[in-house]
């Protein structure tokens, strides 16, 4: 039994949103695992998921695992450490996080690794256009679900296949209003579900009950695209955790559009959180086009009941759900002061009605 790290026994992190996520992966275990916990600077051990249940015959186009971890873990023996950024244990420049498995025929295996720790966020513009001053994708940001490459060469970032399903990598900083512009490229749309294309995100919730991996998506802007559907636009708290609370406002129907392989396309994607409100609006077209005036998708929150959570900040991140890998370069985020006609609306007239629990009948 050996215990991976998906970025090796060094590796760097910022803070990008309210955890840091620690990936990887346990090899040749017995499985379900007796026992899973990891440590942070030598303090008390935390509980740890690993997955359990193969991804051999999972159809992540109309479905899931039937698993604690839901969409978090696509591989059998996957894991993922969690730790607060405020954590007091948590400390600037060098850290050691130890992982600890028992397999189920009672071998035991024990991994450390070390980590730089940087307190400060990114400050905006966050201005990846040119990638060359990088040495690894780790010093661009921080992967949530899944794994991603920096290809120098090509000045582009790519998804790591197999694609985990919800694969997120933040780029951004916690902020409030923003936008993000990007291109991204698309290299087969087969078997795909959603071919990202980007996600301000909140941060992830704990389910319902806790089981040693966050579950609850939690966006305050997404922009998604699938090959079957079309486009939608996507603002939830809690996404899959169970709670109570747990509510999603998307795009219903999908807006038509059409996308073809191997084309360089750009996006502009843009939240507003203002008011106790969010707000996003994006839209996609072929880079060798015009950009077009109106936006693809646009939705917001005032239909959202007052007691529910909503979002202070949030971070942007490359999001893709499964498939083949998705290139992702000239990205510039940058915080936008909002006008009047930019700012959530406070009319529910105007609105879409959110789907709670779940229940999302005809929606995805």
């Amino acid at each position: 039994m050996r215990i991976v790290f998906d970025y090796g026994s060094r590796q760097t992190y910022r803070r990008r949103t309210r955890d840091v996520t620690v990936r990887g992966i346990v090899e040749d275990a017995v499985h379900p695992v007796r026992e899973a916990s990891f440590a942070l600077n030598g303090g008390a051990r935390r509980p740890l998921h690993v997955e359990a249940v193969s991804d051999e015959g999972v159809d992540w186009t109309t479905g899931y695992k039937d698993t604690p971890a839901e969409l978090r873990c696509r591989d059998q023996g996957e894991f993922a450490a969690e730790f607060a950024a405020a954590d007091p244990l948590l400390v600037d420049g060098r850290n050691t996080l130890e992982v600890t498995v028992t397999g189920g025929d009672g071998q035991r295996a024990s991994e450390a690794m070390a980590f730089d720790w940087n307190s400060e966020p990114p400050t905006f513009p966050i201005d990846l256009r040119d990638l060359s001053g990088f040495g690894h994708v780790q010093e661009i940001g921080m992967a949530v679900n899944g794994a991603f490459d920096l290809d120098i060469a090509r000045n582009l970032i790519r998804s790591r296949g197999p694609v985990a399903p919800d694969a997120l990598l933040l780029v951004g900083a916690p902020g409030k209003s923003q936008e993000a512009t990007y291109a991204i490229k698309f290299r087969d749309v087969k078997g795909a579900k959603w071919l990202g294309c980007g996600d301000f995100f909140a941060g992830m919730e704990e389910g319902a009950p806790p089981r040693g991996i966050k579950v609850g998506w939690s966006s305050a802007g997404m922009a998604a695209l699938s090959p079957t559907d079309g486009a939608r636009a996507f603002i939830a708290w809690g996404d899959h955790s169970g709670d109570e609370r747990e509510w999603a406002i998307a795009t219903n129907p999908a807006r038509p559009v059409a996308v073809r392989v191997n084309t360089l396309y750009r996006v502009r994607q843009r939240i507003s959180i203002a008011g106790g409100g969010h707000r996003v609006r994006w839209r996609l077209w072929p880079a060798d086009e015009r950009e077009p005036d109106a936006w693809l998708c646009d939705e917001d929150t005032a239909r959202l009941p007052a007691h529910l959570p909503r979002h202070e900040t949030a971070t942007f991140g490359l999001f893709q759900h499964f498939g083949l890998p998705i290139e992702w370069s000239d990205i510039l985020v940058r915080e936008v002061e909002d006008l009047p006609e930019d700012l959530p609306s406070t009319d529910p007239a105007n609105s879409r009605e959110p789907f709670f629990k779940r229940v999302r009948p005809g929606a995805f």
